[in-house]
Parts: structure tokens; sequence; C-alpha cells
């Protein structure tokens, strides 16, 4: 499993200056969509957008990994809801992808992270699976802390 990755809340997929985006996954009248703070007032022609994918498989039934992919997203994809523009449709109810939009103006970018609902992880963080992990490694050993003086 050391070559194994993981598809969970909050990987970081862009450190920059510009203002974070806030992302939540959410719906727009029944259909699976990408919630955003943006306004309409935000859709000037320096802004670009790149919405980066990743893509959580399990190769030969076992081993996870995690893909990235990164589109650039234009203004016309995107739909006003209460004042705010979201990204809609199919591919965000998908529990094995996770996303970010991230703002670009020249060579500027805001910090950004992934949202998904992506839970394989969760197998991995119990203590079940760290004893399993540990006895791979020759057990775990009790160290002692050292005494006050």
């Amino acid at each position: 499993m050391d070559q194994a990755s993981f598809l969970m809340p909050g990987i970081p997929v862009s450190d920059g200056t510009l203002p974070a985006i806030q992302l939540q996954l959410g719906d727009v009248n029944g259909t699976p969509a990408l919630l955003t703070n943006l306004t309409n007032d935000e859709c000037t022609y320096r802004v670009k957008f790149r919405l980066y994918t990743a893509v959580q498989t399990l190769e030969n039934g076992f081993m996870p990994r995690v893909r990235f992919n990164m589109r650039e997203v234009r203004w016309s994809e995107m739909t006003l809801v209460d004042g705010h523009m979201v990204l809609v449709g199919k591919e965000f109810a998908d529990v094995m992808k996770g996303w970010a939009l991230v703002r670009v103006i020249d060579d500027r970018c805001s910090p950004q992270t992934i949202v998904t609902r992506c839970t394989l992880y969760e197998q991995y963080t119990t203590d079940e699976a760290l004893q399993t992990a540990a006895k791979s490694y020759g057990g775990l050993t009790e160290t002692p802390f050292p005494s006050p003086r």
C-alpha cells in the first residue's frame, strides 16, 4: 500500500494570493452541482477558471489511486442561482470524484482545496487498519516516556 493514494476533502490543488472561492457540493432543482460564492459581478474578461477533477480508482480491485485532470471553465458554463455562480451536472454526484475550482488572473491564482463526496479513505483510518499496517512493518512497540527530572 506504499503506492496508494486517497481522495479526501481538503487536498490542496493550488496556493495563491487571489481570494479563495468557497466551494461545496449540493444540488440545484434536484441536479447535482458545485456551488460557489462567486457573483455575476466577478465575471470579467481577465478572470479565468480552472476546474481540477480528482478521480479515485481501485487498480486491480484493491489499490487506491487518485488521478487529477484540469480543464478551463467558461463563464457560459456556469449558472446564476440565488446570486451565486454554480456548475451543474450529474458528474457532481459521483462519489469517486472530487473538484476544485481555481480562479486565475494573469500569473496569480486562488488557494483551493478539493471538495468531494468520497469516503473510501475512511476505511483506512480505523484502529483495525492501524493495527494491520503496523503488523506489516513489524508491529508497534511501546516507547516509554522519559521520566521528569
